[in-house]
């Protein structure tokens, strides 16, 4: 199943890339060059905004695009967090919790969105994709009380070759 998540995954950025006239950062396309997978279900302490410091999360792999995310302050015909094209989606959590890559930075530093908090941006979680794959592991800090994702396999079997206009889409003058 690697090569068919990879595929979609790089897929998934090249179409960001188009869609939003953005550059995607060479680490990016390393980290799924490589053992990405490695990663999936891993967990992390955290304490982004709207939740308990120091809460333990166990985090889902979900394609890096914010297509298909049913996410109306992205994907709405209101769609308000306009530096949404500057991050992906790398994993989700609890209550579509994502934990987002800047992509105008070459480390791509991670962050926390959700969307009732986009008016104040994604909190900061590493600064680098490095820093933040280095603060995962395998079991749980506070194993009695993990927010774990409602859906940890995603959707990776979506055709991103396809520019047209998808559920929700905005005309945002960047197709």
């Amino acid at each position: 199943m690697t090569i068919d998540k990879r595929k979609t995954a790089l897929a998934a950025l090249a179409n960001h890339a188009r869609r939003y006239q953005v550059t995607i950062p060479e680490r990016l396309h390393a980290f799924y060059a490589g053992n990405f997978e490695s990663h999936h279900l891993r967990f992390v302490t955290a304490s982004p905004g709207g939740w308990s410091d120091n809460s333990s999360f166990q985090l889902a792999l979900t394609p890096p695009t914010w297509l298909d995310k049913d996410d109306d302050a992205i994907n709405g015909p209101d769609g308000e967090w306009e530096d949404a094209k500057y991050h992906v989606p790398l994993f989700i959590t609890d209550q579509a919790l994502y934990a987002v890559a800047n992509l105008q930075d070459p480390h791509c530093p991670v962050s926390w969105y959700y969307e009732e908090g986009f008016r104040d941006g994604p909190a900061e979680a590493a600064g680098s994709l490095d820093e933040f794959l280095a603060s995962l592991t395998a079991t749980a800090a506070n194993p009695d009380e993990v927010a774990t994702p409602s859906d940890p396999d995603q959707n990776w079997e979506q055709d991103f070759d396809d520019d047209g206009p998808r559920v929700f889409d905005v005309d945002r003058g960047d197709d």
